[in-house]
Order: structure tokens, then sequence, then C-alpha cells
């Protein structure tokens, strides 16, 4: 049933539950060394890493003591780790295995680097490898490894309480070749041997690395050189989707021009699309409508009318804060003051709700443990922690590190002070859409930190050629079928707007990952982007 636009406030006595948080918070914004946990609080209250953990990968690279080694020296202190393990029944048969399909992990080394090595772990299409499309996945955070959607998302299997695997009849890699990439350096299985030369800050850093990666996985797998290719993701995958898929969109407008003294750096891959759930996309808009969520249409009472109006009232703080921010990005202490009172103000009072931010939906009736600093709930994936620690898992997928950081919280710290998470990359997606590179924005109308209602904000406000088309488009109902069930019933699923190349579609009974909650809706929404079929 289709949910509807709001409800109406409703009061709640939450004053110690918000006295609790709003404390805990404070504390958390006095410790320098972990100034962007309170971000960790909002994006990573989203289940197990909200959407960031990571896992191994099978390649063809070979491990050695010497990279362990130097890897474990290398192994951020304030992170979250898995470490070597062995369990029943799991590590004793093959049971621990991902799915049938050919599979390819482990390591890149990044020519445009000192000595930084990515992992990914890479799936063929179950369908028809040779001619499908690739797509790339990037978790956000900052700083959560791509291996937690792999294994919890739209991989070819989730992970069971016994540490063996149960095959996913919706996983991406059923019309798709996909790579599962760790990245930035420092961030589940990816690592330096320099993590002083090699620091990553930026949407910048992001780009040339990734563009330098697929050179060097191209290498090892060249089959898939002139491929139709698809740069996806979700959270703060709304920075990092538009600043990888731009810098390579950039480099091949270059190579084009330059194809003669250019020639051997080209990327041969054909970008056709950007797809982005629940992304981070345009704070100054975003952050406009975060309150929206107080009248949600799950009749749930988040906030009462006090609240609200103040938080109407901070948002016009944060809001001209980042704007500081963004003109002066070199003021590392007035980026992460931004970005705090987005946490502080505009997220941490939902607390009192009792309800976890990436889904409404749902109760927090077990909070987690974050490291030492934080508490959180909805944080909690044990299972997948602990099979990524499997020896033979780790063989199999050619792994060089001794433990799996699950979040990097210097990897967030450096793109919080850098001014990188208050900047907006809508205008990357402009010059892209702009040039024929197709869009799909789409957004589960349950959670909060990345909301449906902040998302289509800043795609209506967003300047492109198709704007007046695009405002002027009409809302339809996304019905859908389940891609795999035979002679399913049509299901109406969420709300579409699309034109000239532009989509933006809310789903209905979904969270901030959207792949979790509703993975047959999510199977057939990726495949008809794919195949550039309506929504």
């Amino acid at each position: 049933m289709p949910a509807n636009e709001s409800t109406p406030l409703r009061g709640g006595g939450r004053t110690a539950a918000r006295r609790w948080f709003h404390s805990r918070a404070l504390q958390l914004g006095l410790a320098a060394v972990i100034v962007a946990s309170v971000a960790l609080t909002v994006f990573y209250s989203t289940r197990s890493v909200d959407e960031g953990v990571a896992h191994s990968s099978s390649s063809s690279s070979s491990s050695s003591s010497s990279s362990s080694a130097s890897a474990s020296a290398s192994a951020s202190t304030s992170s979250i780790t898995s470490s070597n393990s062995s369990h029943g029944n799991a590590a004793q048969s093959d049971a621990w295995r991902c799915g049938t399909n050919k599979f390819d992990a482990g390591y890149v080394k990044l020519r445009n680097k000192k000595d930084d090595k990515y992992f990914y772990w890479y799936i063929e299409s179950s369908r028809d490898a040779a001619t499908a499309p690739l797509v790339l996945w990037l978790t956000g955070g900052p700083g959560a490894s791509s291996m937690a959607a792999l294994l919890t998302e739209n991989g070819p299997c989730t992970v069971n309480e016994d540490l063996t695997t149960t095959p996913n009849p919706y996983a991406w890699t059923n019309e798709a070749n996909v790579i599962w990439l760790d990245q930035p350096t420092g961030v589940g299985f990816s690592y330096t041997t320099s993590p002083e030369d090699d620091r990553d800050k930026d949407e910048e850093d992001v780009g040339a690395n990734i563009y330098w990666f697929l050179h060097g996985f191209l290498e090892k797998h060249p089959e898939l050189v002139g491929r139709d290719f698809f740069v996806t993701g979700e959270s703060y995958g709304g920075h990092y989707v538009p600043g990888a898929a731009h810098y390579i969109w950039k480099q091949q407008k270059l190579d084009k021009t330059q194809a003669t003294a250019n020639e051997t750096t080209a990327l041969r891959l054909n970008l056709k699309g950007i797809a982005i759930g629940n992304g981070h996309t345009d704070p100054l808009v975003q952050y406009e409508h975060v309150v929206d969520m107080a009248f949600n249409q799950y009749n749930v009472s988040l906030l009462d009318a006090e609240q609200v109006d103040q938080m109407r009232k901070d948002q016009v703080e944060c809001i001209e804060l980042t704007k500081q921010c963004q003109a002066d990005r070199a003021n590392a202490s007035l980026c992460v003051e931004a970005q705090q009172c987005w946490a502080a103000k505009l997220i941490v009072p939902f607390a009192g709700a009792n309800r976890i931010t990436y889904d409404i939906r749902k109760e927090c009736t077990s909070p987690h443990s974050f490291g030492k600093m934080i508490t959180v709930c909805g944080f909690d994936m044990p299972y997948v922690i602990k099979y990524l620690g499997l020896e033979p898992v780790r063989r199999m997928l050619n792994v060089e590190t001794p433990s799996w950081v699950e979040v990097s919280l210097d990897v967030m710290q450096s793109f919080v002070a850098s001014g990188d998470w208050s900047l907006g990359y809508q205008t990357y997606v402009a010059d892209m859409l702009n040039d024929g590179v197709r869009v799909l924005i789409y957004a589960g109308d349950a959670d909060l930190v990345c909301n449906w209602s902040g998302n289509r904000a800043w795609t209506l406000a967003l300047e492109w050629q198709g704007k007046d088309g695009f405002n002027a488009a009409t809302d339809r109902p996304f019905i859908t079928r389940d891609p795999v069930v035979k002679d399913s019933p049509q299901v109406e699923a969420g709300v579409v707007r699309t034109f000239g190349g532009f989509t933006f579609l809310r789903l209905f009974n979904a969270g901030h990952m959207v792949p979790s909650d509703q993975p047959a809706v999510a199977l057939e929404m990726i495949n008809k982007f794919l195949r550039n079929e309506a929504l």
C-alpha cells in the first residue's frame, strides 16, 4: 500500500533519552582525535555499519608475509576491525563459499600513489558475463567498506550465524558483472605501507584513485574493455559516485582530444550512468529537509512541536556554517563545526524517539558499542565480521592484511576536516547529465539520515539543461514485479519522476539500504536502469 506523504506530529516523553544521547554527542565532540565520530553515529547507526562493512576478495594476487606485516604496521588504531579466526563447521567445509558465480578478488596497486593497494571482489554475471555491463559499487561512510553491501545487500550470498552462506536470489550479479571496491586507502582490506604520504581526504583523491584502480583492473580483465560501465553506491556514495564518475568522464574527454598523446592512459570503458541510493550529495539543500521526517508516512512520532520549531532554527545555523566551510576549506575547525552542527542539531534530536536512524520503522532495542567511544543502535554485524576472519575465506580472497577494517575513523576524520563532507557534488551530476550520462537517484522513504525528501529536493533544484522538463514531469507510481518469481503480482513499490535521462525514485517500505529492505524491487530497479528501460 502506498505510504501517505505525511502524518500529524505527536508528542512524546523522551526527555531523559534526549539528555543522554545529547550528552554523549557532546562528549564525543570534545575528543579531537575522533572528531568525525559524531558523523559515524549517524551514517553508521544505519545498521552494521550503515553501509560500510567490507569483505575480502579472491584474485590472482598472491599474499606474502612481508606485505601482511607492512599492512599491519599501517593499520589504523581508530577503526573497527575483524581478525583471523576459525569457526566451527563453516571453516571445515565449503559452506562458506559465496554463491556459484565465477569471481576474482585481490588487489590492484595504484599507479598514482606511492604504495597503495586497493582490494576488490569482482563477481561475474550469472546470465551472460561475456556481454553484461560492468557495475562498480562504492559503499559510503566516508570510511566504510563495500564488503558489507556484498554480504548483506546486493551480493550473491548472505552470511548465517554459523558462518555458512545462503544464496541471494536478488543479487545484482543476476544481470551485471559487479565490482565491490574497498576505498579509500585504509578501508576494508585496502592498505598502504606509507599512510602519511598517501592520506586521502576528498573526491579529487577518490576520483583519481578509482580511475587508476580501473586501469589496473582492466589489465587483469581485458575481456571487459569497451563494456557499458555504471558507477553505483549509497549514503556517502552521494559524494563518492559523482566524484569518481566525473573524474572518469573528464579524463575520457581529455583522452578524446589528445588521443595520440594519451593513448596508453585512456580508460577503455563506456560510462553510461550513475546510481545513488539515499545519498549525501547536496548538503545545502538536504539540510533544509531533515526536519521533514517529523511528518512521516509511517505514523512514527519522532519529534514534538517544540523540537520541530528548534530544528527549523538550527538548520539555518548549520546551513550557514556549511556555506562558510565551502568558502574556506582550509579552515579545518570550521568544517568540522559545520558537520557536527548537522549531526548534533539535525540528527541527534531524533534519538529520543528510540528509533533506528536508518529505518524509522524499527525500534532501537539493542544498542551496540562502536569501538570504545560510541554506543549506537542498529550497528551490529557480527556474522559478517567473523566470516571475513575465516582463514579459508581469506585465502579464497587473497587477503594480504591481518584484519578487515569495517570502518576507518581516520578516513572519516580526514574527509570531514578537509571540508569534503560539507561540499556539494550535484554540479558533477549536472555536467554528466548534460553530456548524456544517465542518472538514477533512489531513496528508501524510512531513512532518516539521508532522507527521501532531501534527495527529491536537490534533484528538483539541480541546474542542468533539462531542469524545466524534469520539474514539470509528472510523478508516477513505480509498478514492478518480483523479477525472480514467475507470474508474481504487480506491486506499487514507490513513486518515480523521470526526464531526459534523469530519474528520481522514492521507494516505499525501505530504509537507508534499499537492497536489504526491498531486494526484489531493488533488483528490478537496477536491471531496468542498466537496460535503459523506463522505470
